[in-house]
């Protein structure tokens, strides 16, 4: 009984395998043949479109088939009473079976399969397969997409007026990416401090921000071509984007010099991220001859735009947008109070290593302020009034600074039993916080103030 029941399935199953076993994918170049062989007597040949592929019977169990032009057809051999000998998808193109060996040799370490679609009058091209990180899946789908794209569009990525040409991606409409990519995607932590000096600053310490060098911040050099310049030894090979606010802290003086804001961004590599400190302001738009309105809101404060990608080489390509802008005034306009923002923006891409830093500056601004002081009444009279009034112009100079500290980090897992070491925080009273009793006995002493200083570092990542 047990002998029958395996029979039988073995029957159930055969159609299924030799259906199987039929099915064959042709890839050819124009004008390529092929020999076809099957084991029965050929009674007839069915192709779809002979346009694409054609063919000639030899004998009576083989053909001959031939490309002719670029795209699909199917190919189906028939034997006595019906039953079909042969089946199989035929593509064509100017490569061939070449294509896919042209890619997995350029890439070494990967298994890309090529699978050919006849889209309405185009041959579409299915990339599938394994990679390593995004840059190579990129690589590839470029490399083919220049080979045998006909369409050509770039996918732009923009952020308000910015356009992040670093995270613009190429599409070819005849190509699509089903590649698999088998490493996670890097996350890049960029510590910024905004800060803004005076001339009085500059003068005080010596630094000339905007001929810094990226040599000279990590080697500790001077800037060149700047003699007399303060030489950054405090800050050679442990120089970041933390040290500065220690330098402005130390000056004490809000009106020389103050740190504006000091946001700390995480990204994943190939995204976009952005923070704004400030406000919006509502700005009236006349419409036109029907005498409506409207209003629109302005955004002002200090804006920053990253993006960032990671090549496999793990070097961080960085593009950065910073604008500071701010309400200087206002002028009236058809009864409306328009204001006026003063601005003062820069971009940039760079490339950097794990850990480097940079400083964008030279964003320069200058300003008159004139004061005028008179006695009451006796200012006012011509000519010996000058002797009772004094007045004052005074100039002064900003400048707009940047530092920046890019590094790679990673999420800690969920497998892992990782305390945050983030402060606990404990009720009090007045009594004792004014006499300073128990205080120190209820914060939690098994916390290590360095690693939860490092820890907010860098960002709330694990390096």
């Amino acid at each position: 009984m047990l002998k029958i029941a395996r029979m039988f399935i073995l029957l159930l199953t055969l159609p299924c395998m030799v259906s199987m076993a039929l099915a064959e994918d042709v890839v050819l170049k124009e004008g390529q043949a092929r020999n076809i062989s099957v084991s029965q007597a050929i009674d007839t040949v069915f192709i779809s479109n002979p346009d694409i592929a054609d063919y000639k019977v030899i004998d009576n169990k083989k053909i001959v088939l031939f490309a002719k032009k670029v795209g699909v057809a199917d190919l189906t051999v028939y034997g006595k009473k019906g039953k079909v000998l042969n089946k199989m998808s035929i593509a064509v193109d100017s490569f061939g079976n070449s294509l896919t060996d042209k890619v997995n040799k350029q890439f070494p370490g990967t298994n890309i399969q090529i699978e050919r679609y006849m889209s309405g009058d185009k041959l579409t091209y299915i990339l599938k397969g394994d990679v390593a990180t995004e840059e190579v899946r990129d690589q590839i789908y470029n490399t083919v997409g220049s080979l045998v794209g006909t369409e050509k569009k770039e996918n732009e990525v923009s952020h308000g007026d910015d356009k992040v040409e670093l995270l613009s991606k190429t599409q070819w409409d005849n190509v699509i990416d089903r590649m698999t990519i088998l490493s996670s995607p890097q996350q890049v932590n960029v510590k910024l401090t905004v800060v803004e000096v005076t001339k009085q600053f500059t003068d005080a310490l010596g630094i000339e921000w905007s001929s810094l060098t990226l040599d000279s911040i990590i080697n500790g050099g001077s800037a060149a071509n700047n003699t007399g310049v303060f030489s950054l030894i405090g800050f050679k090979g442990g120089f970041d984007a933390g040290n500065i606010s220690t330098v402005i802290n130390a000056v004490k003086n809000d009106s020389i010099a103050r740190v504006l804001a000091q946001p700390n961004l995480t990204v994943l590599s190939g995204e976009y991220a952005t923070f704004l400190v400030g406000g919006e302001i509502p700005i009236v738009i006349d419409s036109g001859g029907d005498s409506s309105t409207s209003v629109q809101y302005k955004e002002y404060g200090i804006r920053l735009n990253i993006g960032a990608k990671v090549n496999r080489t793990d070097k961080i390509r960085l593009y950065i947008s910073n604008e500071l802008s701010n309400v200087t005034g206002s002028y009236t306009y058809n009864s409306y109070a328009i204001p006026t923002i003063n601005t003062r923006k820069t971009q940039s891409t760079i490339e950097l290593a794990d850990g480097d830093s940079f400083v964008i500056g030279g964003l320069l601004s200058e300003s008159d302020r004139e004061s005028l002081s008179k006695v009451p009444y006796a200012g006012d009279i011509p000519i010996l009034g000058a002797f009772a009034r004094s007045s004052q112009t005074e100039r002064e100079k900003s400048e707009l600074v940047v530092f920046a500290t890019v590094k790679l980090v990673k999420p800690i897992p969920a497998s892992e039993n990782y305390k945050l070491p983030v402060p606990e925080f404990h009720k009090t009273t007045v009594d004792k916080l004014f006499f300073n009793v128990g205080v120190a006995d209820e914060h939690n002493d098994e916390l290590d103030k360095n690693e939860g200083i490092g820890f907010i570092s860098r960002g709330g990542f694990i390096r």
